[in-house]
């Protein structure tokens, strides 16, 4: 007895969470319609992913307060030698 394929599709269902901002710009452009939208947000991710590094794919990884902090602590290294 030949095994058949189970229905529906091929691929694992990924959930993104967009800002609300976000979401309604793209949703704009893609004029409303649900299907545009998710070709859309494939789009811009194959998009980001071609042109993308290993290591600039790795920096999603870090927690952003590290990045956060650095930022803060160059400009007041940059700021400290201004006021002497």
């Amino acid at each position: 007895m030949a095994r058949r394929r189970k229905a529906g599709p091929k691929y694992r269902k990924v959930t993104l969470s967009l800002p609300k901002s976000t979401y309604y710009i793209l949703l704009g452009i893609a004029q409303g319609d649900e299907k545009k939208l998710n070709k859309l947000i494939r789009g811009i991710i194959e998009d980001k992913f071609a042109e993308s590094t290993v290591e600039e794919l790795q920096m999603y990884l870090t927690k952003p307060e590290r990045e956060h902090k650095e930022e803060a602590e160059e400009t007041e290294e940059t700021e400290q030698p201004a006021t002497e």
